[in-house]
């Protein structure tokens, strides 16, 4: 049996302004978690809530919205939560490493994420084609069952 090639995967993220809603109230929470915890991990994992934000969007929504977070989350990771705070004076090496550091991973798990939602995706749709086509073919058996039946009943009053 061959495979069935699906060119239509990557339609198993919601459609419509859900995601984008979802997507601000995380990252709204994110901030709001960071920030109430900010006295107690100082700098420290200052991109951490944002990162388990893009995540978690990238599971439930797809890897676009989990980038566009990720653009949005690394400016506001490094002016709130950076030394010094509340300024943008320049990236030192420290901030960099930290900001490669994030994108490599959130990216990474992203793509991942990604990827196996579309074969999830694919594998629905294959269960789905196999139980119609398993359901056309008892259907068909049983019509030619009656047929068979119909004619041995024709052949014995003749």
């Amino acid at each position: 049996m061959s495979m069935i090639k699906l060119k239509n995967a990557k339609s198993w993220r919601p459609q419509g302004l859900r995601p984008l809603y979802t997507s601000i109230i995380g990252f709204v929470a994110a901030f709001g978690l960071r920030y109430a915890l900010a006295p107690f991990v100082d700098e420290a994992l200052s991109m951490l809530f944002f990162a388990v934000n893009c995540i978690v969007i990238s599971y439930l929504f797809g890897v676009v919205y989990s980038m566009g977070l990720l653009v949005i989350s690394i400016p506001t990771a490094m002016f709130f939560f950076r030394k010094p705070f509340y300024t943008m004076d320049g990236l030192e090496d420290k901030d960099i490493f930290m900001i490669v550091v994030y994108t490599v991973i959130i990216m990474t798990a992203s793509i991942i994420i990604e990827w196996l939602q579309r074969e999830r995706y694919a594998a629905v749709l294959q269960q789905r084609v196999s139980e119609t086509r398993y359901r056309l073919l008892i259907e068909s058996d049983q019509a030619h069952r009656a047929e068979y039946a119909q004619q041995f009943e024709k052949g014995d009053t003749a």
